[in-house]
């Protein structure tokens, strides 16, 4: 399983993350989620892993992943950025997962850039 990052993805999550230190994590988030699939993916920065994560592939380094939300992936993903709707999308070749992918801190609270 592998994510590309685009270079105008970073960049976004670059401004979005500030100071803010952590590895990345794709996190999986169910939380008052009425979706389809009950859930949503986002971009968490997290200290450590945990045992209950697993790491995948990308052009960045290893990404963490939750073992059971890893089901809902696919092979191979990208990470782009649309700068007209300033949001984060994370597709593959068959599927859109989010089109407005978060960028939060360990605690889930969306960082926000000041630009």
């Amino acid at each position: 399983m592998q994510i590309t990052f685009t270079e105008a993805a970073l960049d976004r999550i670059d401004q979005l993350r500030g100071d803010t230190e952590g590895q990345l994590h794709l996190y999986y988030d169910t939380e008052g989620c009425g979706c389809g699939n009950s859930g949503i993916f986002s971009i968490r920065l997290v200290s450590a892993a945990t045992d209950e994560d697993m790491t995948i592939d990308s052009n960045v380094g290893p990404v963490l992943v939750k073992r059971w939300s890893s089901h809902f992936l696919d092979q191979d993903m990208t990470l782009d950025y649309n700068p007209e709707k300033k949001s984060l999308i994370l597709k593959s070749d068959g599927q859109y997962f989010n089109t407005n992918v978060l960028v939060t801190d360990q605690t889930g609270c969306q960082l926000t850039a000041n630009r």
